[in-house]
């Protein structure tokens, strides 16, 4: 592997695993699993204060930035499902 194709893999490697954060807090968001486990359940709520955390965050618009994302679109559509409640 050339130095080019490592970087290209490293650089692959890190939009994915960026755009997989962002993923994962919209999944966590629109869940609306229920569980018979009290402790699966603040999991879950864990999840999604965590994962709205993120979404406010300026952290979440620099990636949207850096990979071109449309971050308004998604924090509206991931904010929609937090105030389902």
């Amino acid at each position: 592997m050339t130095a080019e194709e490592k970087h290209d893999a490293e650089c692959e490697f890190t939009r994915n695993l960026l755009c997989g954060m962002v993923q994962q807090a919209v999944e966590d968001l629109r869940s609306e699993k229920v569980f018979m486990s009290k402790q699966l359940n603040e999991h879950q709520e864990r999840d999604r204060d965590s994962a709205l955390h993120f979404i406010r965050s300026k952290a979440f618009q620099g990636i949207c930035d850096v990979l071109s994302l449309p971050a308004d679109k998604i924090k509206t559509q991931a904010l929609k499902y937090e105030s389902r409640d």
